[in-house]
């Protein structure tokens, strides 16, 4: 039964879910198929079958998903594979060449970056309280110094290629 599971190890921004999704596809046209996704979206374990023309996509929800969430897609012809961190897989077989897609408008994608920056944004709030009450002190060490400048180097990173992102789609003439 192993032999019929794959595990492959891969790093994607939070801003990159259309590389997920290319990737995804091309997977699943070499037979292997998303079964689930773990280990902070980095590790990918598919099951071996006919190579198939599948259409992933990814949303995000910072709360938990709902059943009618769930059943709009299902009416919609879409199986949720898995969830990681707020991330929803979704798949459904590629029709005739067309490309569905789960959103119809920009709004709607715009949002769910949105709601990744905002939890971004909340993620630092706690350490930004401490840092105000504690002061910048316990900072001192070499060691701590250097592991918070790379934390708020990466997801000051990440919030910027969101921003970007969320530019792009209002704006994609530019």
């Amino acid at each position: 039964m192993s032999a019929q599971l794959v595990t492959k190890y891969r790093f994607f921004w939070d801003d990159a879910d259309h590389a997920i999704e290319h990737w995804l596809e091309d997977m699943a046209r070499q037979g292997l198929h998303l079964h689930r996704v773990s280990w902070l979206r980095c590790k990918f374990t598919f099951r071996r079958g006919e190579p198939a023309e599948m259409t992933y996509r990814l949303d995000f929800q910072t709360r938990r998903t709902s059943p009618d969430y769930l059943q709009l897609f299902a009416d919609a012809g879409w199986e949720h594979v898995d969830r990681e961190l707020g991330w929803q897989y979704w798949r459904t077989p590629t029709r005739a060449g067309r490309t569905p897609e789960i959103f119809t408008d920009t709004a709607s994608r715009i949002r769910k970056y949105q709601r990744l920056l905002w939890l971004f944004a909340l993620a630092w709030l706690p350490t930004l309280v401490l840092l105000s009450i504690k002061g910048w002190e316990h900072l001192a060490t070499p060691r701590v110094a250097v592991m918070t400048l790379i934390l708020v180097g990466i997801t000051v990173y990440a919030m910027v290629r969101l921003v970007l992102r969320i530019r792009s789609l209002r704006n994609p003439d530019r």
